[in-house]
């Protein structure tokens, strides 16, 4: 699963700050860097280039921090399921 992917299936109907951070990549869907299905590796940098490049908040860059890291959590456990 995308990171992109990740953040609507889990927060795009939810509330707070990581219902924020999803709609707001919902927004920019056409444009927001998607990385491939089990790539980690320099992903994390793109994203969060794109996301200052956009001037977030720090609120905002702290949320996508902590997302990024469950969905790091999330896949790798379900590609060692796998």
């Amino acid at each position: 699963m995308t990171f992109y992917n990740f953040m609507m299936r889990n927060y795009r109907n939810g509330t707070g700050a990581k219902r924020d951070l999803a709609c707001d990549m919902h927004d920019d869907k056409r444009i927001f860097p998607k990385n491939g299905v089990g790539k980690f590796d320099g992903w994390h940098k793109i994203l969060r280039d794109y996301l200052e490049y956009q001037q977030a908040c720090d609120d905002c860059l702290a949320t996508f921090e902590e997302c990024w890291e469950e969905y790091v959590k999330c896949e790798k456990a379900r590609l060692r399921r796998n």
